[in-house]
């Protein structure tokens, strides 16, 4: 008895010895932050100017949230992607705060093409700095007037020089995530033939 007691205290011994040195491997995931706050642990496997697509763990089946809805993604390998400010989280996707500039084609290979616009600023600004945000500020309103979320910027140009008030001008093609319905798009086509019959 006292044989058998012995064997099962060390039977039990090396179990125990034999389960610490074991470790379950746990394969590092990508982390989406929502504005929300809720936390995703992912596998992230395309961001776009749009959408996020990720896969989860040990499944195969993709899934896609809009990029409006993340505010950041800290990768496996330490990378952070800030994609929103939590402060702006209430923001409409088609107010002109919302809309950003671009100058890579690739960010609108996916969208929808809206129009042109250009916007130059107000011939009182007193510095190059303040010169460039008044006209961004007016691009990105004519650009949400078209009901557009991004603007590839084609042309932009500083003006004005020694003893002259600065100045800037800015052009591009703005782009939105869905087509235009069909009224809306004869509206802008209305709009475009009466602009080309004023002149």
């Amino acid at each position: 008895m006292k044989k058998f007691a012995l064997l099962i205290t060390a039977l039990c011994f090396s179990l125990l010895i034999y389960g610490s040195n074991m470790s379950v491997r746990v394969e590092p995931t990508d982390t989406i932050y929502k504005l929300g706050g809720t936390v995703l642990l992912v596998d992230v496997t395309k961001v776009t100017t749009t959408y996020v697509s990720f896969i989860y763990p040990g499944q195969d089946e993709v899934y896609t949230i809009e990029r409006k809805q993340i505010q950041k993604i800290v990768y496996k390998n330490g990378r952070i992607d800030e994609l929103n400010n939590p402060l702006i989280e209430m923001i409409d996707e088609y107010q002109w705060e919302a809309v950003w500039l671009t100058e890579d084609k690739k960010e609108v290979v996916d969208l929808y093409k809206r129009g042109l616009v250009e916007s130059k600023s107000s011939p009182s600004e007193r510095s190059p700095k303040a010169a460039k945000k008044n006209a961004i500020i007016k691009l990105k309103k004519k650009a949400a007037n078209l009901r557009g979320t991004i603007v590839l910027v084609t042309h932009k140009q500083k003006t004005g020089g020694y003893g002259e008030f600065p100045g800037y001008f800015i052009k591009g093609v703005v782009y939105g995530p869905e087509p235009l319905d069909e009224e809306e798009e004869a509206a802008k086509r209305e709009r475009s033939l009466k602009k080309d019959a004023a002149l």
